[in-house]
């Protein structure tokens, strides 16, 4: 994995994160052994997903510029856990392949979101070229770790987002679809 550069509004070895990793790692822990669901339900759902790249070149001899249209194809896979009852999600994680594996995962407790966190991984060898991590307190951010590293423009879009509040969109779908 590579490393991560900290821009924290509490110390690394906070409390807070200490907390919430161990919490992130008790329910992976219940996860992982819970193959018959009888404490934790794993919802699934999947589908195919497509973008159009468009490009542009300058061709032949008057300097015409052409525009070029691929169409990359991939697929998506949202897996939610949450509680028996189905009124309580504990972890979020979405996936798709377009280019490159990009996963988002998020961690709630206690109808909150306490942990998100963003990663690209090269296809095939899950290399991780980056990542941003971010612990909540109360709905505000305590600790945020990113790849400290540049990367290319074509994926760096798709890292700009608030994953606080993605985060909380991906919880009220969950509330909604109940």
């Amino acid at each position: 994995m590579c490393c991560l550069s900290n821009s924290s509004i509490a110390q690394q070895d906070s409390s807070i994160k200490s907390q919430v990793s161990n919490y992130i790692s008790y329910i992976d822990s219940l996860i992982n052994i819970d193959d018959r669901q009888n404490s934790i339900i794993r919802s699934i759902a999947e589908g195919q997903i497509s973008q159009e790249v468009v490009t542009t070149q300058i061709a032949g001899h008057h300097n015409k510029v052409d525009t070029i249209r691929n169409k990359i194809s991939g697929g998506w896979s949202k897996n939610t856990y949450q509680n028996i009852k189905g009124d309580t999600a504990y972890k979020i994680e979405y996936h798709d392949n377009l280019r490159k594996n990009f996963y988002l995962i998020f961690f709630y407790k206690d109808n909150q979101l306490v942990y998100s966190k963003l990663e690209y991984q090269e296809n095939g060898v899950g290399q991780t070229f980056y990542r941003k991590e971010e612990y909540y307190l109360n709905g505000q951010l305590a600790y945020s770790a990113e790849t400290p590293n540049p990367i290319d423009e074509v994926y760096k879009r798709r890292t700009d987002i608030n994953l606080h509040l993605k985060g909380i969109e991906y919880y009220n779908e969950f509330l909604k679809d109940k």
